[in-house]
């Protein structure tokens, strides 16, 4: 009988750490909105992420944003490693290379490459609830170099399905970026 007990015990210990396991297979789509210095753009964004093995994953992503003439796009690439400091919570670090393209119309088109640098912590602070905080350095030569930080969220609605929200504010050479996205995860 108490092999019985410590063996149901152990199997349900097993299966709620892996409900409580962060999923780094996914992919995700969003509306987004962002203020350049007082310019709003509105647009769209995808990205996702794919697990190697434990400690190491794939991020990537994309944002095209547009207002009558003027458009401005960004894609990353990148590696992150994570490191488990709770039972329901990662460190996670990144490092990514960056591309930024800008469409002025009339004023002509300017493009850039650089890097990201990022750390914070992705957390289940509920059965449902993921948050994300992140502290980042970007450097994109022409589009400016500088911190930056950003908060998301996902609502996990069951395993696959999830509504996201996110914010991220950055301070490139003095010209204060702010978005905002809501959207949708898939998970796999």
């Amino acid at each position: 009988m108490k092999r019985t007990l410590l063996a149901l015990a152990l199997s349900t210990a097993a299966l709620s750490a892996n409900a409580a396991d962060l999923n780094y297979n996914y992919v995700q789509g969003s509306y987004n909105s962002v203020d350049i210095d007082g310019t709003d753009l509105d647009g769209f964004g995808i990205k996702g992420s794919l697990k190697f093995n434990d400690s190491f994953y794939g991020i990537a992503g994309y944002e095209s944003y547009s207002e009558g003439s003027a458009g401005l796009d960004e894609y990353n690439i990148g590696l992150g490693y994570r490191w488990k400091v709770g039972a329901k919570t990662d460190w996670i670090n990144e490092l990514s290379y960056v591309h930024d393209s800008a469409d002025a119309g009339y004023y002509g088109n300017a493009s850039d490459s650089g890097y990201r640098v990022a750390t914070g912590l992705r957390s289940m602070v509920g059965e449902n609830v993921e948050l994300t905080g992140k502290l980042n350095y970007t450097d994109v030569g022409d589009f400016g170099n500088g911190i930056g930080a950003s908060l998301g969220g996902v609502y996990h609605v069951n395993d696959m399905f999830g509504i996201t929200a996110g914010y991220d504010y950055a301070d490139r050479d003095n010209v204060d970026l702010s978005s905002w996205n809501v959207g949708a995860r898939l998970s796999f």
